[in-house]
């Protein structure tokens, strides 16, 4: 087979290269628009375009997937932490000079020396107390 195809005045050479020099990686790109021609910065070689994209893609995934771990941890972080964030909010609004904070339920002022968090109830009853007075509050509207 000839390294030159020439189909009427179009000529093209085919030329062997090698995609990777020793110990290069070709991390660092350039690709020229005008040519098509993608070149390593770091050993001077031309690499193919379809590599090249294949690497981006490749890169690309990787960075995705990270991100995606990034953003499963902080949802993990940002669930553990609700409780102390709530109890952090409690007690700044407790230090408030002039003000107190108010029962989510029936509005009136709460004091630290009202027994706040004293008396408990399971969470799995208080979950369906509040779903069956839902329920009720819909079925009277």
């Amino acid at each position: 087979m000839t390294d030159v195809i020439q189909i009427e005045e179009m000529r093209l050479r085919r030329v062997q290269r090698t995609y990777t020099a020793p110990g290069c990686k070709h991390m660092k790109l350039s690709m020229d628009g005008e040519g098509d021609i993608v070149t390593c910065e770091d050993c001077g070689k031309q690499v193919s375009a379809f590599w090249a994209l294949q690497m981006v893609s490749n890169f690309y995934a990787a960075a995705m997937r990270k991100l995606e771990n990034a953003q499963a941890q902080h949802r993990a972080e940002t669930a553990k932490t609700v409780t102390l964030r709530a109890a952090q909010k409690v007690e700044s609004a407790w230090r408030s000079r002039s003000m107190v904070p108010t029962c989510p339920h029936c509005r009136s002022g709460v004091f630290p020396e009202d027994g706040f968090g004293v008396g408990m109830v399971n969470r799995e009853m208080e979950l369906r107390r509040r779903e069956v007075a839902k329920q009720r509050r819909e079925d009277s509207q």
